[in-house]
């Protein structure tokens, strides 16, 4: 076998790797390193098996953080209110807080020609209505003195 056999795993020599160098000029690519801020919500958003009152429940870590500040900002304790409230307010300026938009597709009218605004509007006006109409109950009910 000569050194100018060319062939199966026998590039010709004019082709070949020269010594010292490497055919892969820039090398493979460094990893960078995932974001903190992509950790730390993989991290929260995990779901984690607990008990209570002997069942196994699951839920996020995040909520369990934010369910126990709950509770001991309940029981007095400054430092959890403080950090709940501060949770609440970057949620809400994120965006992050309350319901999402619900939006119901096929809505049907209640009468030929009433358009989706119109029957909206009807329907805040029975809330208030409705809502009135309860609070008025309430106002009626006699209140129970403790002894």
């Amino acid at each position: 076998m000569s050194d100018d056999d060319v062939g199966y795993r026998k590039p010709p020599k004019h082709t070949r790797f020269k010594k010292g160098v490497s055919g892969n000029l820039k090398g493979r690519p460094k990893r960078k390193p995932p974001a903190l801020g992509n950790i730390v919500r993989r991290v929260l958003n995990a779901r984690v098996e607990y008990r209570e009152g002997g069942r196994p429940k699951s839920a996020t870590r995040r909520g369990l953080t934010i369910e126990t500040l709950g509770k001991k900002a309940r029981k007095g304790d400054v430092t959890s209110a403080e950090l709940l409230l501060d949770i609440r307010s970057h949620a809400k300026k994120f965006g992050d807080a309350g319901v999402p938009a619900i939006r119901f597709d096929g809505w049907l009218p209640d009468h030929p020609g009433q358009t989706a605004e119109q029957k909206m509007q009807e329907f805040s006006i029975q809330k208030e209505v409705f809502d009135s109409d309860a609070e008025k109950r309430r106002s009626a009910e006699p209140t129970k003195k403790k002894k």
